[in-house]
């Protein structure tokens, strides 16, 4: 269609030489020209119909034929929502894992009964055995509409390991089973120890985090291809696949169920890039399991979970309080990586981005307030917030506009623990979010003093050399740019 166009405006170009021509040398003598020019004018009219035509017959075919790719599509989108519907209506006691109901009260009985050895140990070794067990890592939690996950058990080459097992089979679009395997689409849940770290080069962090390092380019959340089956596996120590697994659920149906919960949502980072969990944690898991939760790491992606209806699941239910997670310590935001030319629906641009005004706008005017009202729903007012920008843009106008309406002590401008640079935004007073929280019973979203604003260390962009610098020599050198540019 394009081709067609572009010869239609060459012809719609072209006629007025030729009728020129025809002024100049004479209609008897220009005859020949004309008629070639009336012919190849008229069968492009005449393909631009048939295509025209073709393209309304095939919408209209697409729409009465049943087995349409159109109708195909709507009735996979259907089935899937219909399928997360009745997720989401499920009774909130029901389990949310694969192995059947289970009743923590007739495991804690039992585990009384048994009298364990582990039982008899004080209840400070114990937990200090669980967490060494389970606690103190990054785990990925995952609910996804696709087929179940190919898990293999042995490696097919030598030093070849599949993270988790997972070794990854692709799916026709909008194909509801699987070409290779048969098996159908479905809402699954997906757990597994986070490896997109090497142990050796990462310090680690509370909560089981770990400081990322330069030049590890699937170091950050957003690049993690831990669920695609790739890590730096090799690099920890255990026999692989099982310390891939986070391996809770026959510890938890043999022994000390509530014990071991606590363990593991208290003292683990959970990592979550499910656009349903994003959304509807709040009604998938029980209360006292989000009270638990004390560390997270999300990865958002606007086009497929707008910011605004983040963790919006249960707004209309009274007994539910903000925030979802009331005993959150620590949150790191991160934003899906864009490639070029690729629309980014957190600001509606196209990266990379034409204008530097309009993108400060769309930062300061509609990106920034919605990340106050979705960390206000996350987390409390104590922890700790961590938003890192998409791109180095980003970065560069948040923290110049913070620097000239904050002032730079402050900004804070500084190392990040987890690498990278990052500045204290400190969240501008709004009336009407006081008073309608107010008027709702919740606490003040202004109870909050700010969040810090992250760029990791990939995607700082000074020169290379500047990466070999002291994180301290960054900061002066780009203060230093900052300030100059505003004299340029």
């Amino acid at each position: 269609m394009d081709e067609v166009s572009r010869w239609w405006r060459e012809l719609r170009n072209d006629w007025p030489e030729i009728l020129a021509m025809c002024r100049r040398r004479g209609f008897l003598k220009a005859m020949p020209d004309l008629a070639r020019a009336v012919f190849w004018t008229s069968l492009m009219i005449m393909l631009f119909i048939g295509i025209i035509a073709c393209d309304v017959m095939r919408t209209v075919w697409s729409r009465t034929y049943p087995l349409s790719n159109y109708h195909l599509e709507r009735n996979e989108r259907r089935r899937k929502e219909n399928s997360l519907l009745r997720l989401l209506e499920r009774r909130m006691g029901d389990p949310i894992s694969a192995h059947g109901t289970v009743h923590p009260q007739r495991l804690h009985h039992d585990g009384e009964k048994t009298k364990s050895i582990f039982s008899r140990l004080p209840p400070e070794i114990r937990r200090q055995i669980l967490i060494s067990a389970f606690g103190d890592r990054t785990m990925h939690m995952d609910l996804e509409y696709r087929p179940p996950f190919n898990l293999v058990d042995k490696k097919p080459y030598e030093g070849w390991n599949f993270h988790a097992g997972i070794r990854t089979e692709n799916l026709t679009a909008g194909s509801h089973l699987d070409e290779m395997s048969g098996k159908s689409r479905a809402w699954r849940w997906f757990g597994c120890v986070c490896h997109r770290y090497d142990t050796d080069k990462t310090p680690s962090l509370p909560y089981g985090r770990r400081c990322n390092y330069r030049w590890a380019h699937f170091g950050e959340p957003d690049t993690d291809h831990c669920l695609h089956g790739a890590g730096k596996c090799s690099s920890w120590p255990g026999n692989w696949p099982v310390k891939c697994q986070v391996g809770a659920m026959g510890w938890m149906l043999s022994c000390k169920y509530f014990e071991t919960m606590d363990v593991l949502y208290s003292t683990n980072t959970f990592h979550i890039a499910s656009p349903a969990l994003m959304k509807s944690m709040s009604v998938l898991f029980p209360s006292h399991i989000l009270a638990n939760i004390r560390s997270l790491e999300l990865v958002w992606q606007p086009k497929d979970l707008p910011i605004i209806e983040g963790f919006s699941s249960g707004q209309t239910n009274l007994k539910h309080q903000w925030p979802v997670f009331p005993s959150l310590s620590y949150l790191r935001i991160s934003f899906k990586r864009l490639v070029i030319h690729e629309v980014d629906h957190a600001t509606s641009m196209v990266w990379p981005y034409d204008s530097k005004r309009l993108l400060s706008e769309r930062l300061h005017n509609f990106l920034l307030p919605q990340m106050d009202d979705l960390i206000h729903r996350i987390a409390p007012a104590r922890a700790d917030v961590t938003v890192s920008c998409a791109k180095w843009d980003w970065y560069e106008l948040i923290d110049l506009a913070l620097l000239e309406s904050q002032g730079k002590e402050a900004t804070r401008m500084q190392r990040a623990d987890i690498e990278g640079l990052r500045c204290w935004r400190i969240i501008p007073i709004r009336r009407s979010t006081v008073s309608d929280d107010v008027e709702a019973g919740l606490p003040s979203a202004q109870s909050r003093e700010g969040y810090w604003i992250h760029i990791p260390i990939g995607d700082v962009r000074f020169d290379n050399w500047c990466k070999l610098m002291p994180p301290q020599w960054w900061m002066m050198l780009y203060r230093t740019n900052q300030i100059e540019s505003r004299w340029l």
